[in-house]
């Protein structure tokens, strides 16, 4: 009986401990509007292009490999390696400006640290 408590113990923490560093890994991914709220989104920032880049960035690059997070990498790194991952991801020019936008503003910000 005491194993049996125990084990359902361990599971429950587990499961606990799972849920929270997905949602905190999920967190890491600033959105658009949290980066809007944050206000170090530079002047005439495109809202709804930070949207698409960032949408663009959870489905098709986290398809092939884990995400990487924007503060990762500089804007001008995020540049280059769109540059050479948007033809291996299909990406065509408007998605592939929208992801740099995203990578870009939002390493510049530092966002997800």
């Amino acid at each position: 009986m005491r194993y049996r408590r125990l084990l359902v113990t361990v599971v429950i923490v587990s499961l606990s401990a799972g849920i929270s560093a997905c949602a905190a890994g999920k967190a890491s991914i600033p959105t658009a509007d949290e980066m809007r709220v944050s206000g170090a989104l530079p002047v005439g920032t495109d809202l709804d292009a930070l949207r698409r880049g960032r949408a663009i960035m959870v489905t098709e690059c986290a398809s092939c490999h884990r995400l990487f997070l924007p503060h990762e990498y500089s804007p001008e790194q995020w540049r280059g390696i769109v540059k050479r991952m948007a033809p291996r991801a299909s990406l065509g020019g408007n998605q592939a400006a929208d992801l740099e936008l995203y990578l870009s503003v939002a390493s510049r910000i530092g966002a997800g640290r």
